[in-house]
């Protein structure tokens, strides 16, 4: 049988029973990452107070993103073994206890702890909830499922700042930290009492190498997390590091301006993501994906010609919306993944995501002139060619979801 022809799970629930427990899924995955967001502001601000420098704190926030890497694939080949309810469950665990210890640490040592634990409890979460919500149901809604699952988790991560930064501000910088164990507690008691295990579980469940080799030879799937990686980069390493840094620079434009760019820029994301999920199950996933690459590989490009405040915001508003184009590239790893090895996909699919926000900003602020000079072209230029030859492959991946509607027309 060839790879994505069998469904999964979701054949052995109801439409209903599978959109309810991805709704609740989805919102769980929401208040999870709008904790998380919470901490964004405060974080750096948090860490300065136990009297370290400045190349501590930066160490201190890339433990959460190195914790994820080395974890993404171990969560995704033992979800089964353990039970994709219970890793769930211990993942939020995990997550609430991390943020209690970060509250009330009493040394940088003790804030690296909690953070590394974040790291662990999320990447252990939300790989099994991806899992999860790939098995409510069949393949022919999967787009529109994941499309939900990751519309809500964008807007949690982007709609916390402010709130963190107010919370720190008035009650303490350890508040954030306190509102997202509380937000995890919530989220592990809904996890518990909403979503029937046997709807969730897969039919992996060993550790075992070839299943990581095999999708490792998977050129569909490594197409696909090429693309991944791609986005990763433009999102964590232009978006978030070099652009306010080119907005103060090249524009003179106050963080106040910038910050509202950006909530347009989210804006036209989200309200693109959940769409290009659902038309993907019928259309395909290779026209939304390689358009989204593509498209925002121009616009990068055209960043780095960019000398005014509205010409700026038009080109960031459309990269928006062709960044919410992704919403069916999770929905695409199951498409091609065997059922047996989907664990083993789903957390190399997270770990590529990781390693480009990784490596983004390393690769990107190495361009950044010196002192207060205006930023060049360089890191624009890079980012642009990176998103565009990532979507070359993708016209070679093979894209069951095209082929299943092509099949029922002919019908």
């Amino acid at each position: 049988m060839r790879d994505g022809r069998k469904e999964n799970a979701g054949a052995r629930c109801s439409p209903q029973q599978g959109l309810r427990a991805t709704i609740l899924i989805s919102v769980v995955g929401f208040l999870v990452s709008f904790g998380f967001s919470l901490l964004t502001p405060v974080l750096p601000l948090y860490a300065l107070t136990f009297d370290v420098g400045l190349a501590m704190v930066g160490a201190l926030v890339g433990s959460i993103g190195i914790t994820k890497v080395l974890l993404d694939i171990p969560a995704g080949m033992v979800s089964d073994r353990i039970g994709t309810r219970r890793f769930m469950s211990l993942g939020l665990l995990i997550v609430a206890i991390s943020a209690l210890i970060s509250a009330a640490a009493v040394s940088y040592w003790m804030l690296l702890i909690g953070l590394i634990l974040q790291g662990a409890g999320s990447a252990v979460y939300f790989t099994s909830s991806y899992l999860a919500v790939t098995r409510l149901c069949p393949a022919s809604k999967r787009g529109r499922h994941l499309g939900l699952f990751v519309s809500l988790q964008f807007l949690g991560s982007t709609s916390g700042p402010l709130l963190g930064g107010l919370f720190g501000q008035s009650f303490g910088l350890g508040t954030p930290f306190l509102i997202y164990a509380l937000f995890a507690l919530i989220s592990l008691a809904m996890v518990r009492l909403g979503v029937e295990p046997s709807l969730v579980e897969g039919t992996g469940g060993r550790l075992e190498i070839r299943q990581l080799t095999r999708s490792l030879r998977n050129r569909s799937l490594a197409s696909i997390n090429l693309g991944l990686l791609a986005i990763s980069v433009v999102r964590i390493g232009l978006i978030a590091t070099i652009l306010p840094v080119f907005a103060v620079r090249n524009l003179s434009m106050t963080p106040v301006e910038f910050g509202a760019v950006l909530t347009a820029f989210s804006f036209t994301n989200f309200i693109t993501l959940l769409p290009a999920g659902t038309f993907s199950d019928r259309l395909g996933r290779r026209p939304f994906m390689f358009a989204s690459l593509f498209i925002t590989g121009i616009l990068a490009l055209s960043l780095a010609l960019v000398g005014n405040e509205v010409t700026f915001t038009i080109l960031m508003i459309a990269m928006g919306a062709a960044l919410g184009l992704t919403g069916p590239i999770g929905a695409w790893v199951s498409d091609v993944s065997r059922p047996s090895e989907l664990g083993a996909s789903m957390g190399l699919f997270r770990t590529m995501g990781d390693v480009g926000s990784f490596i983004g900003p390393i690769a990107l602020t190495f361009f950044l002139p010196p002192g207060e000079e205006v930023i060049g072209a360089a890191p624009f230029v890079l980012a642009g060619i990176i998103a565009i030859a990532s979507s070359v492959p993708l016209l070679w991946a093979r894209d069951p979801a095209a082929e299943r509607a092509r099949a029922s027309v002919k019908q």
